[in-house]
């Protein structure tokens, strides 16, 4: 599940409307919660660009941008197997794990 992208109907944040979009899982806090980060195909958006290159099986119907930080916690019930778009290489995946300690100073 982590380092894998979903497609998920995503809270705004004002948690009242949904917008369906993929997301990446990068961490689980416990059984019920995970923290997330929304990809969009908006390039100028700040975050790290991937492409069908980082992505070790699956694939992204078109470059996207990590929204690194747009940190998310969401109930794990909100993941399906079945909407799994993509597993990110390990190297990106660090990456992307590099940047949040980056954005927020590990």
């Amino acid at each position: 599940m982590v380092g894998s992208i979903y497609f998920i109907e995503m809270p705004y944040s004002n948690f009242r409307e949904f917008k369906g979009r993929p997301v990446l899982v990068f961490r689980q806090i416990d059984k019920n919660d995970l923290l997330v980060l929304p990809l969009t195909t908006n390039l100028k958006r700040d975050g790290i660009v991937i492409n069908n290159q980082d992505i070790e099986n699956g694939s992204l119907k078109k470059e996207s941008v990590v929204i690194v930080p747009k940190i998310t916690a969401i109930d794990s019930g909100l993941i399906n197997e079945k909407h799994k778009i993509a597993q990110l290489k390990n190297r990106i995946f660090a990456k992307v794990l590099q940047e949040i300690c980056n954005r927020f100073e590990c």
